[in-house]
């Protein structure tokens, strides 16, 4: 800290001062100390290693309590917790009863194939040496809830079965059952039931006064009474608990009547509408809304909705249109029009908890008509001595004109801003300008350095980037090094080259024009490497061949020379190093004919090594 450094040393030359000094102190470090904590451990709580604020204040719903909240840490998850609103008076005024949550709207199906009573039985055989009449046994009907036909035999003074009486002709039997005799001490008689007239009553129970039905006979919707007045094709019965099928043509045995309930009261505004159709149309009138979704059948048939299906239906005129032009409705089609289900929503008051306000039984915060600052402090009970009882913190570039011991000033005025508090007479930093900064993870292997303003203390990266690692110093594509004297070695120049032309003409060897076929000495190399890398040549007349030889020793390739001036690129560069020991370069002339005043000019260059 700033205030603990010793300013003039030679202030300490007896006791009393340095009394005084220590005194100083403590008093100091007991200033910056609250609820026996030190200055860091308060900031600590108050602040995260970014400095950014985070004092320890929460909230929470609590299921039995209420709305909770508590200020300071805890070494318990139970303590400390001040209720504001309890949870009995934050459910507010009861809510209007909406009535039992209803199941699915159809529902109750039930499936029932038309049978009807056996109504006699005609013997196909009589057999033979019956003492007694046989048992007459008639299999049961499909239909589990129907009842089993019974009847008896009656034989004549031959033994012969003549005859079987129906006592019981059983109900529902939708197709025609075995008969069997059995006993009797005879054998062979066989025998056949016929049934009676189908049975088009068909049991179902339902409250009238909740449900509506519909009816199905062979998969085919029945309609209920007609818009032109033509009765219904079924007759309900709630007292009996019967559905009466009055189809044209009547119920035959096997057809399968199909009946569901429907929970009319689930749907706002139910509504079911069978239409007699008169004439040709493909429009039908129907009042309903865009919240409303509707059903529709033709015939007994459902349609599907749709611009590339059966219809569409238009709110705006209450009508259906059917899409098919080829196939329009025609007088006597019957059209059956439902609502099954109203997607308008009713205000109720109280608190909602379907699924549409709640996802996990809490309210959600937004359905919660609460808006800001409109709870006063003083109305959340403890809150105000609570956080009366905390540092104040004011962030602002002027010093607070009203503080007490232990708030807390974010001093703006600087950049970066300072965090001070105040001891009670003077607002003291935090962290003194001769701290060292707060360091994190991420500083790991910076420096401490003045930042670009001069104003603070910072850590940043250490900058190589323009300094040549020593292991780069006499490597490939690095830096020379030096020898004792500072020079570069003679092992770390780079190769140069200097280009010379080696000249010769044969009338100045030979003094004569004429070329024969000998070695002729070009020119002697010492304390260099030279590369030659091309040959011109001509005669005057004639022709020869040459090649190049180096100390005795033929190199390169055969030339042939002609009275044209030919200039020649080696293909492959001829290297003659003489740094040790000197060497000879010659011109070997062979295959002469008639050659006349050969000129030729060698190509090379001095390599620097």
């Amino acid at each position: 800290m700033a205030r603990l450094r010793q300013q003039h040393p030679q202030n300490y030359v007896n006791s009393g001062n340095i009394h005084t000094d220590f005194e100083n102190v403590i008093r100091y470090v007991n200033s910056a100390e609250l609820g026996d904590k030190t200055i860091a451990e308060l900031m600590g709580i108050l602040f995260n290693e970014e400095g950014v604020f985070r004092g320890p204040i929460e909230m929470r719903i609590d299921a039995n309590s209420g709305i909770q909240y508590r200020v300071g840490q805890y070494t318990s998850a139970e303590d400390g917790w001040i209720t504001i609103a309890d949870i009995t008076t934050f459910r507010g005024t009861a809510g209007a009863s909406v009535g039992n949550v209803e199941g699915p709207f159809f529902f109750n199906r039930q499936d029932v194939v038309i049978g009807g009573p056996v109504a006699s039985i005609t013997v196909a055989a009589g057999g033979t040496g019956y003492t007694t009449a046989p048992t007459v046994t008639i299999a049961a009907p499909t239909d589990t809830s129907g009842t089993t036909a019974t009847g008896t035999a009656t034989i004549d003074a031959n033994g012969v079965v003549t005859g079987i009486t129906v006592t019981s002709g059983g109900t529902l039997y939708s197709t025609v059952p075995t008969v069997t005799l059995s006993g009797g001490n005879g054998t062979g008689a066989t025998a056949t039931a016929v049934l009676g007239t189908a049975n088009n009553v068909v049991a179902y129970s339902y409250d009238p006064s909740t449900e509506d039905l519909n009816v199905y006979k062979n998969g085919i919707l029945l309609n209920d009474t007609l818009s032109d007045g033509t009765a219904a094709q079924y007759v309900k019965n709630s007292t009996a608990n019967t559905v009466t099928i009055n189809t044209t043509p009547a119920p035959a045995l096997g057809d399968k009547i199909t009946i569901f309930s429907i929970r009319s009261q689930s749907v706002t505004n139910f509504r079911r509408e069978d239409k007699l159709i008169s004439g040709s149309t493909t429009v039908v009138a129907f009042v309903h809304t865009d919240d409303e979704k509707i059903l529709v059948w033709r015939n007994g048939i459902l349609q599907e909705a749709g611009g590339s299906a059966d219809y569409l239906s238009s709110a705006a005129a209450n009508t259906i249109t059917f899409l098919d032009t080829s196939n329009p409705l025609n007088t006597g089609d019957k059209i059956t029009l439902m609502t099954v289900e109203n997607q308008s929503l009713k205000t109720v008051a109280g608190l909602m908890f379907e699924d549409e306000y709640t996802t996990n039984g809490y309210i959600n915060f937004s359905k919660v008509s609460v808006t800001d600052n409109q709870i006063p402090q003083i109305k959340v009970a403890n809150l105000s001595s609570g956080l009366a009882g905390k540092a104040n913190l004011v962030s602002q570039s002027t010093t607070p004109l009203t503080a007490v011991t232990g708030d807390l000033h974010l001093d703006t005025s600087q950049t970066p801003a300072i965090l001070k508090f105040y001891d009670g007479t003077q607002w003291l930093e935090t962290s003194p300008e001769s701290s060292l900064p707060t360091f994190i993870q991420t500083n790991a292997g910076q420096y401490v350095r003045v930042n670009g303003t001069g104003t603070a203390l910072e850590y940043g990266d250490i900058d190589v980037s323009a300094l040549v690692p020593k292991t780069y110093m006499g490597a490939a594509n690095g830096v020379a090094t030096l020898d004792t004297s500072g020079n570069l070695p003679v092992t770390q120049l780079p190769e140069t080259f200097s280009t010379i032309s080696i000249p010769f003409f044969s009338v100045h060897e030979d003094s004569s024009a004429t070329v024969t076929n000998k070695t002729y000495f070009l020119t002697r190399f010492w304390k260099q490497t030279i590369r030659i890398d091309g040959i011109a040549f001509k005669t005057n007349g004639g022709t020869c061949t040459i090649q190049l030889s180096v100390d005795g020793s033929l190199v390169g390739t055969t030339h042939s020379v002609t009275s044209t001036l030919s200039s020649i690129s080696l293909p492959t560069v001829i290297e003659i190093n003489a740094t040790v020991a000197s060497r000879r370069l010659e011109l070997v002339t062979t295959n002469n004919s008639s050659a006349q005043s050969l000129e030729v000019c060698v190509a090379a260059a001095s390599v620097n090594v």
